[in-house]
């Protein structure tokens, strides 16, 4: 049996729709969806298999269980392989899917959140207000290429947004960590969401557990693309196994998890990655 995280389910493009001129939805379905196992979780991810060599984590931006077809955005404004397939993508393209996982579970008492997303996080972030109930509050800063990059939510939850426009998402380096850093200096949310730029998620959990001491059940950080890819996997690969070293003399001496990251960042760091 294939392991859920390996794309074995077979699905094809059935409709695909421009949101923005930096989004394009595409409507999968098929037989196999069936089997679709969604986590809940509105940040829920999968991996699409192109069948041309190339995997890529995304979004689950809807499941709709009746039709049996799920809905990923494609952010298409900064090139890449799988942005140039869903340009071309049409009616009856072939693809293969994973099972989802997702990460967002704030506490039980959380009545007030705080996300931050660029332009591949978005979906996600859609999704979470779109599954807030009532009485909570959240308000989210975006950050897209343009103003023609917003977009209306249809939320029970008290829901406010602020776009930042022409910043981050491979064309200067992200906004986010600094927009982050300036509210939370005098806000505490009850829980806390990032998706976005894999440096800048670096900079923001950082901040969060070291600068702020918050706890690791008050939020999530994610990393969902990393800037100068092939520079940085070229960089990594020069001190793969001194920080896979470091990672098992940090595991073997009975650090946390969150110990262990702090150390692979830091180490990461001054490898200038």
């Amino acid at each position: 049996m294939p392991s859920p995280d390996e794309p074995h389910l077979s699905a094809e493009v059935r409709a695909v729709t421009a949101l923005t001129p930096s989004l394009r939805r595409v409507r999968f379905g098929g037989p196999d969806l069936a089997g679709f196992a969604t986590s809940g979780d509105p940040d829920e991810r999968l991996l699409i298999d192109f069948g041309d060599g190339h995997r890529r984590s995304y979004t689950v931006r809807a499941w709709h269980p009746h039709e049996q077809t799920v809905d990923v955005d494609f952010a298409v404004h900064a090139g890449g392989a799988a942005a140039e397939w869903a340009r071309a993508a049409t009616p009856g393209s072939p693809v293969r899917l994973s099972q989802p996982k997702g990460w967002f579970r704030p506490p039980a008492d959380a009545r007030t959140l705080l996300l931050f997303a660029d332009l591949t996080g978005l979906p996600a972030a859609g999704r979470i207000v779109e599954s807030l109930p009532a009485g909570t509050a959240a308000h989210v800063v975006a950050e897209v290429p343009g103003a023609a990059d917003e977009q209306r939510w249809s939320a029970t939850a008290d829901v406010t947004v602020t776009w930042l426009h022409g910043t981050g998402n491979g064309s200067t380096p992200s906004a986010l960590p600094d927009a982050l850093a300036a509210r939370t200096r005098n806000e505490r949310p009850d829980y806390l969401w990032f998706g976005g730029e894999t440096g800048a998620s670096r900079t923001i959990r950082t901040h969060l557990r070291r600068a702020l001491g918050w706890p690791a059940d008050r939020y999530h950080v994610m990393g969902y693309w990393q800037a100068g890819r092939e520079r940085w996997l070229a960089r990594y690969a020069e001190i793969e196994t001194q920080i896979e070293e470091l990672t098992m003399r940090e595991l073997a001496s009975g650090k946390s998890l969150d110990e262990v990251r702090d150390a692979v960042d830091d180490a990461l760091t001054r490898a200038g990655l």
